[in-house]
């Protein structure tokens, strides 16, 4: 038995789709093409559906309506389905050398109380349950504790994609906030595991560090702009912007304090998850 692996790609971005199915030549996966929601293509009414739905703290354009859309097409076809687990990813990741284990062996598969498997790092310091739910081909799994952005890599249950598609019904935000993310009230009702080191990592962050231009991300420019139209995130200005600066290394080692004092402690794990051999 496999792990199915559902990738979201727009029509219009063929050289995603190349660059995708290529990754996961490499490490052995044979994934399903699920062709995405074009943000273009969103009528106005459907737009204004979606955005009686969003919170207000967060700008909501076209782009993440069609990212909200394209995978709750996913979970719904998960729960129609008869696979117990799949994996859905975005169509600009890079996977480890060993991921393609994941998906074709099912022994490490959590129980019933899991929902998502969050296989993707953001690079981002996250914090995690200090006990070790389980462990599988060299990667801890433990409970997700805080925010971690991205969507473009996770494992999610049939219970899961039923369970996400009833949560987010009435709420559209940026994805990954509404999925990860506490303050929208969808992620305390999930239990959510990560894989540590990640089994993939988003284009754009690999693409940086090593000086090239990679893929960029659409949906930086949409959250940009939709916030700009919704009069929110404005950049401060005079002493305010003095004031953030100044603030910033201070905020940043309290930050760092904090998690050395948990993990010393042991009330948690922080760190920033690693990926290796991509």
């Amino acid at each position: 038995m496999t792990i199915p692996c559902y990738y979201i790609n727009l029509d219009r971005s063929p050289e995603r789709d190349a660059s995708f199915r290529a990754e996961c030549a490499r490490v052995g996966i044979e994934p399903t093409r699920i062709a995405a929601v074009d943000g273009r293509t969103i009528d106005a009414a459907e737009q204004t559906r979606l955005s009686a739905l969003k919170s207000g703290r967060l700008g909501l354009g076209p782009g993440e309506m069609a990212c909200y859309l394209s995978h709750r097409k996913v979970w719904a076809m998960i729960v129609e389905g008869q696979d117990k687990w799949a994996f859905v990813a975005e169509d600009d990741i890079h996977f480890s050398a060993d991921a393609g284990v994941f998906f074709t062996d099912t022994s490490w598969l959590p129980g019933a109380d899991i929902d998502i498997v969050k296989a993707e790092t953001a690079r981002q310091r996250v914090r995690l349950s200090p006990r070790l739910h389980a462990a599988a081909h060299g990667h801890d799994m433990r409970l997700l504790q805080s925010y971690h952005g991205g969507t473009a890599g996770y494992f999610v249950s049939r219970t899961g994609a039923a369970r996400l598609l009833e949560l987010t019904a009435n709420v559209c935000d940026a994805l990954d906030h509404v999925m990860f993310h506490e303050w929208i009230g969808v992620v305390d009702k999930l239990s959510i595991l990560q894989l540590d080191p990640a089994l993939c990592i988003q284009d754009y962050l690999v693409a940086k560090p090593a000086g090239r231009i990679g893929f960029t991300s659409t949906l930086d420019t949409d959250r940009a702009a939709s916030s700009a139209d919704a009069g929110l995130k404005k950049r401060p200005k005079g002493l305010a912007l003095i004031k953030r600066e100044i603030s910033r290394p201070f905020r940043r080692l309290w930050a760092s304090l904090r998690a050395l004092a948990d993990n010393v402690s042991g009330v948690a794990v922080v760190k920033q998850i690693p990926i290796r051999d991509i």
